[in-house]
């Protein structure tokens, strides 16, 4: 399993098999280049956003974008609704690829509820929006850390080179987590046995595409 980042929320999951594609137009959104349209899957946590049908037909692409549960060979995605005042906001996902379970949170605005943290439990990766600004802060990111105990942690959203706007910088992360990284991977590669093996929590800064 390969792990690309793109800048911003848009991540890159890759198999043997299957691509998915997380948050396609985030970057372009925020000035950067992103990734071209691509993917097996599309996964979209803005209830907002859409892909044009001609791209999903193209390549007979699979979208999952609102609620609920999805199967599609062999990947399931659980939608859960993030909801302020009854109204359902933003979508994260707990989302399974070869035995591995990601927390895919989006640019996520505030911290779920006890019913939505539940179900994000067992989450082994997680990308955590870190920025502040329309996402997170540094701060309430630790805190929803600390709730999911992933073993891997996975920062995006923060002040990187050519976006058109400044979130908060990837140091004030590291600083509130308490934590340091010693180098930033172009790509994650991992399998379940290294989790299984890994022990503690380790977080992996991604270079953007």
């Amino acid at each position: 399993m390969h792990i690309s980042w793109y800048g911003q929320s848009c991540f890159k999951l890759q198999n043997n098999e299957q691509t998915v594609l997380v948050n396609p137009s985030d970057p372009r959104k925020a000035g950067l280049k992103g990734p071209n349209f691509k993917a097996n899957i599309f996964v979209l946590t803005d209830i907002e956003e859409s892909i044009d049908k001609k791209v999903l037909e193209k390549d007979n692409s699979f979208l999952i974008s609102g609620p609920g549960e999805y199967e599609v060979n062999k990947i399931f995605a659980y939608g859960i609704p993030i909801k302020k005042d009854g109204q359902t906001k933003s979508v994260v996902y707990q989302m399974t690829m070869d035995e591995i379970r990601y927390g895919v949170l989006g640019q996520l605005k505030s911290l779920p509820s006890g019913e939505e943290l539940d179900k994000l439990d067992g989450v082994d990766v997680l990308f955590v929006p870190i920025g502040g600004k329309d996402t997170l802060n540094a701060e309430k990111a630790v805190e929803l850390i600390n709730s999911i105990e992933p073993q891997i942690i996975i920062p995006c959203c923060y002040n990187i080179p050519g976006l058109n706007f400044v979130p908060d910088s990837l140091e004030k992360f590291l600083k509130e987590i308490g934590s340091k990284v010693s180098e930033t991977l172009p790509k994650l590669s991992i399998k379940k046995k290294d989790l299984l093996a890994q022990g503690e929590a380790k977080i992996v800064v991604l270079e953007s595409n």
